[in-house]
Formats: structure tokens, C-alpha cells, sequence
């Protein structure tokens, strides 16, 4: 098999499965912004699949790349490893994420999740647990807390809805409603009354948001305060996962600060060797790890090409994160590189996920 219909199979699934930024790399040539992506997700998931498989060296056909399913800025890792008469176990679809202080693979207890052609991989408008659910074929897979499963294994419930579709509709209308927008109000508020059932919300919490949607509530305090949250957060996830599927909104990515240069075409293995090893990433508060060291790198090195970085400055950044520059050398070949690096850290470590 050659390599090139597993990319294109790959764009496309990226395409299907979140936002890369793909409209800001089609307006540079060669679709550079997409290539640095895929890149960086290649070099970090060679790591991720030696581990998993016990494997060294994945196949010259192995291919990856960047989905960000929570939408938390720190993307999801999908890699596709290729062998010929692939048996579903070492090879085939992996989904990395970073949970805690490690990468885990969330794929491998669905069953045939391994095997699903990529051109047959979309994810869904609708969030569970914080995560898109996944189309793998004909079987949807949501987030269970820790891993994807078959979502048809999820508890449904069944609810009465009068009282929150009617209270829904109020507070989607004005003064004088047209008839289309009380036929657009009446099937967003039914959209997600179904979608309530099918994740299982109980009815005491459905009254309980039903009841926030009027006048003089008042929010819970103290202890039920965080459960009120998680509630609210919740059915803003459904609202909008509503307003996507019907064609109204989309999805809004996680915002970074991003420089707003072109971006170079660059090659990311000196860089992402390097980084990952050096103390005062390894060590940052906010890593700690060293998948959590290597989610950081891959943050930069999405970031730091945005300020139009050459390659010839991120290999003089990999010599810096090896020690073999100080400060004063790096800002003497490039006085504007550390100025680059600095807004880039500030950035990922602004959106960098808690332990």
C-alpha cells in the first residue's frame, strides 16, 4: 500500500473529525499549516506507538495527525499504523490522549475500532463527557470519562419534557415571534430534550435546568455548586451540539494567542527530541511528566511556526533545549527567536490542560 492514499484518507478523516486550522493553511501554498501539523502529530506518535505495540520503529506507511476532540487546545493524537494483513491488535487506528500525567490509548476496547477505514471515521456534532462522540463506521463511540466506547452501552433515560421544551422555547423567542422562528425554536428545544435522553440525564436534573431557564433562580452555592456546573456545562454542550447539526453554528476551536506570520514548511525531529528532555520543561509546574513534557513541545512547535520561524531557528532552538547555546548565544544568531519562543510558551502553558 502506498503512502499516499493513507494521507489523503487522513486528511479527509481529519477534516471530518475537528478544526486544524485547515481554512488558514489553504490560503498559503502547498497547504504549509496542515504539513507542520501532521509533522509534528508523525514524530510524536512514532514514540506513542513503539510503546503501545512493543514495537521499534513503526512502518514507513504509518501516518498521523492532530484532533482536538475536547477542544481544550491541546489536540488528541490519531495515528493509523499500517501493516500488510493487519490483525486489529499492533496496528491499524490508535487515539492518543493525554489524561493525568500519561498518553493513553482510548480506542483499543472497541471492538473493530481498529480496522474502521478512515474514509468511514467522522465525528459527530454532539459532546459527551466533555468529548465529541466518534462515528467509526456503522457504531458510534463516546467518552466515557477515561476511554471511548460503544456508545450504545451508555444508560438512556426517559424524561418528561413538557415543561422544559415549553420553558425553552420562551427563552429562545422574543416579544413577536414569526412562525419560523417558533418552528426553529420548537425543534432546537425537541433536539435537545432527545439528546438529554440519550446521555442519560436524570429527570430531578432536568427540572433543575428547566427551572434556570426562568426568572428568579437562583444559582446552588456551596456544596451543590459544583454539580451545578458540570449540569450547566453540560447542557450548553447539547445546545450548541443542536445549533451545529442543524447548520446554525459550529463548533468554536480553543483560542491561542498566535503570532500572525506565514508559516515555513519546516522539519520538527531535532526540536521535538530535544524539548521534551529539557528540565525546565520536564519540570514545569504544569508538566511534570514526560508525555505531558511532549504535549507541551507539540503545543510549541504548532505555535512557534506561526511567527514565521525558519527552520535554520528552530534547529538553533533544539541546540538551545540541548544546552549546547546559552541565552546570550541564541539571542546573538537570531534577537528576535526568544521573543518568538517566550509568546509561544505563554501561550501553550495559558491553555495547557490540568493534571
Amino acid at each position: 500500500m502506498r503512502l499516499f492514499p493513507i494521507r489523503a484518507a487522513l486528511f479527509a478523516l481529519a477534516l471530518a473529525l475537528t478544526s486544524l486550522g485547515i481554512a488558514a493553511a489553504q490560503q498559503q501554498p502547498e497547504n504549509i499549516p496542515w504539513e507542520n501539523s501532521m509533522a509534528i502529530a508523525q514524530k510524536m506518535a512514532m514514540g506513542l506507538l513503539e510503546r503501545q505495540t512493543g514495537s521499534k520503529g513503526s512502518p514507513q506507511t504509518s501516518v498521523a495527525i492532530e484532533v482536538d476532540l475536547n477542544l481544550d487546545g491541546t489536540p488528541e493524537i490519531f495515528a493509523y499504523r499500517y501493516v500488510a494483513g493487519c490483525d486489529g491488535i499492533n496496528c491499524g487506528n490508535f487515539l492518543f490522549v493525554l489524561e493525568g500525567d500519561s498518553y493513553h490509548e482510548v480506542l483499543g476496547d472497541v471492538p473493530g475500532a481498529r480496522l474502521a477505514p478512515q474514509d468511514k471515521i467522522s465525528r459527530s456534532s454532539f459532546k459527551r463527557n466533555g468529548f465529541f462522540d466518534i462515528q467509526l463506521d456503522k457504531m458510534t463511540i463516546g467518552w466515557d470519562g477515561k476511554r471511548y466506547v460503544d456508545a450504545s452501552t451508555f444508560p438512556v433515560s426517559s424524561l418528561d419534557g413538557a415543561a422544559f421544551v415549553a420553558a425553552c422555547q420562551k427563552s429562545k423567542l422574543g416579544e413577536q415571534p414569526s412562525q419560523s422562528d417558533t418552528e426553529q425554536a420548537g425543534a432546537a428545544c425537541q433536539c435537545q430534550l432527545n439528546r438529554f435522553q440519550t446521555t442519560g440525564l436524570q429527570q430531578a436534573d432536568l427540572d433543575t435546568y428547566t427551572a434556570s431557564l426562568g426568572e428568579n433562580f437562583e444559582y446552588p452555592m456551596g456544596a451543590k455548586q459544583k454539580a451545578w456546573l458540570d449540569l450547566s456545562k453540560a447542557a450548553q454542550d447539547v445546545a450548541t451540539g443542536c445549533d451545529v447539526a442543524s447548520g446554525k453554528t459550529q463548533w468554536p476551536p480553543a483560542y491561542l494567542n498566535h503570532g500572525d506570520q506565514p508559516q515555513q514548511k519546516l522539519n520538527f525531529d531535532g526540536f521535538l527530541d530535544a524539548c521534551p528532555a529539557q528540565d525546565f520543561i520536564l519540570t514545569n509546574h504544569k508538566t511534570g511528566s514526560p508525555d505531558r513534557a511532549l504535549a507541551l513541545c507539540g503545543c510549541l512547535a504548532r505555535e512557534i511556526p506561526t511567527y514565521g520561524v525558519s527552520q535554520e531557528a528552530l534547529d538553533l532552538l533544539a541546540r538551545y533545549y540541548r544546552d549546547e547555546i546559552s541565552d546570550a548565544d541564541l539571542e546573538a544568531q537570531d534577537a528576535d527567536l526568544l521573543t518568538a519562543h517566550d509568546k509561544a510558551s505563554e501561550a501553550c502553558l495559558s491553555q495547557f490542560p490540568a493534571k
